[in-house]
């Protein structure tokens, strides 16, 4: 019998098995570990100054070695090693295996290397910075990080990528006096974790004050505020009383717009979102290092909770008075101008805060105006300017959790849920303000009727969900309620909206009475 298969063929079929089981068994293997570049060296002892050795060799930075407000030892060699933090209010180490051999020294070595210092020790506040320095080829001046956005300023998670050659890793620009650059930025975090506290109570209590005696300049007054935190951001102050009298006289200017009248109001209500927005486009340090801005031990840029929750306040405002004289677009107009200012990648990056804001509006057109075509259209109009937003500029927060799809925003929502109960019940002191203000915001939504009050209080339920700041959220929406209360004319009683039936109805009555 005769065989025509070619002789050749049973080597063909060898080579592709080859071939398939090269792509095949790969795929089943765990992966391993990349490459490590540079080495990292952890100096015990090192301090900022010593850096004045290494600008020569390489870029300087400060290292966070932690996110959450306590740290340790333990907790910071294991972020370091595997490239990943945990909030030390969840408690625990980060997960995952270690991605770096890290070294000890004690001494900075020869060579391209990433040198930093760490904490040692147990537990201890998360508030002091480290110096790292990369040095090599390619780095100069002060350290730049995707995570941070703050030139000088390092995450701990940005040091595995850096090592490894990933994306993500750290990047340099050039800078006459690193050093100089570096002890103005510790300053500056010092300051104002220190004067936060100064200023959110001098705020809260010229608000009162404004809405207790004099309420046509409750909304002026709040303008100020915001107002005045951005100013106090992009001058970069240092001193607790510049920062009150800056609070107090911005707020005394703004009273003489008291008397303006609505228009005038609600278009600065949207200019206070605009020039929020314009701060975080032109440098983001303004609002991040801003007195109500970010802690700087956790979340770096773009709007702290606590920020956010106060800019409900010119968002529903401004919307509500710009609509009743302009109409539907105006609304429209403020609402996508203050999703994109709290939810842009590249500016407030709050994705809790971007939802809250939508449920917000949500609520209020929906009692306001009623759901109709335009409302429709409106909301898809809105919907595609956020997902713009949210899609062009620089990867944030929000982003990456929306890289992972619906499990990575389920996770990233567990944990929220989790931080916030940690953070409420972190103390007596806390979990009474924080238990005590829900209470006071459920009595005050079961006596309400005004659309306006109804949609502030329904945004702020929603923010203790996808929030994990549930102090800054119950603080600052209280107050946000007497704002939007006490402003004359402002949250009035739902519309009552006549069918065509009735009024037919009622025609055809008249006119049998009539004849």
């Amino acid at each position: 019998m005769r065989n025509d298969r070619p002789a050749s063929l049973p080597y063909v079929r060898c080579i592709a098995w080859i071939v398939v089981l090269g792509l095949i068994v790969p795929a089943t293997l765990p992966a391993t570990a990349s490459a490590q570049d540079r080495r990292v060296v952890v100096v015990p002892g090192l301090e900022p100054g010593d850096l004045a050795a290494l600008t020569d060799r390489g870029a300087v930075g400060l290292l966070v070695p932690d996110a959450g407000p306590k740290t340790s030892g333990a907790r910071a060699w294991a972020a370091l090693e595997r490239g990943a933090v945990r909030n030390s209010v969840l408690g625990g180490l980060p997960e995952g295996e270690a991605r770096l051999d890290v070294e000890t020294a004690g001494a900075v070595p020869p060579g391209p290397a990433i040198v930093l210092g760490l904490p040692t020790g147990g537990e201890q506040p998360n508030h002091r910075r480290y110096p790292i320095a990369v040095l090599g080829e390619g780095y100069r001046g002060v350290l730049t990080s995707e995570s941070t956005r703050i030139p000088g300023l390092v995450s701990i998670v940005d040091v595995a990528p850096t090592a490894l050659g990933e994306d993500g890793a750290l990047g340099s620009s050039a800078d006459d006096d690193p050093l100089g650059t570096l002890e103005d930025l510790d300053e500056r975090i010092e300051a104002n974790r220190d004067a936060k506290a100064i200023a959110l109570l001098l705020s809260l209590a010229l608000i009162v004050a404004v809405a207790t005696f004099f309420p046509a300049g409750v909304l002026p007054a709040f303008a100020g505020v915001l107002l005045a935190n951005l100013a106090l951001g992009a001058i970069g102050s240092t001193e607790a009383w510049i920062d009150a009298l800056v609070l107090v006289c911005t707020v005394a200017a703004a009273l003489l717009l008291a008397r303006a009248g609505p228009i005038v109001h609600g278009l600065l209500m949207a200019g206070v979102l605009a020039a929020y927005l314009v701060a975080m486009a032109v440098d983001e340090r303004w609002v991040a290092l801003s007195p109500l801005g970010p802690t700087q031990n956790s979340r770096f840029y773009g709007l702290s909770n606590l920020l956010a929750t106060l800019l409900l306040v010119p968002a529903l405002a401004g919307a509500v008075l710009l609509w009743r004289r302009f109409g539907i677009w105006a609304f429209a107009g403020v609402a996508a101008l203050s999703l994109v200012t709290v939810g842009g990648s590249s500016f407030g990056a709050d994705g809790g805060g971007a939802i809250v804001l939508l449920v917000a509006f949500l609520v209020l057109a929906t009692f306001e105006l009623g759901f109709d075509r335009r409302l429709a259209i409106g909301g898809a109009a809105i919907a595609v300017v956020l997902a713009v937003a949210l899609a062009v500029g620089s990867s944030s927060h929000v982003t990456e959790a929306l890289e992972d799809g619906p499990v990575g925003l389920a996770e990233d929502l567990g944990r929220r849920v989790q931080l916030s109960a940690g953070r409420a019940t972190a103390g007596w002191i806390v979990a009474l303000q924080v238990f005590g203000g829900v209470a006071a915001l459920i009595a005050l939504a079961l006596r309400e009727r005004r659309p306006l009050l109804l949609s502030l209080l329904t945004a702020l339920a929603v923010s203790l969900i996808v929030n994990d700041s549930p102090n800054d959220v119950v603080i600052a929406g209280l107050v946000c309620y007497l704002v939007l209360s006490s402003a004359p004319g402002l949250a009035r009683p739902a519309r009552e909206r006549e069918h065509p039936a009735p009024r037919a109805r009622q025609a055809r009555t008249a006119q049998a009475s009539s004849s």
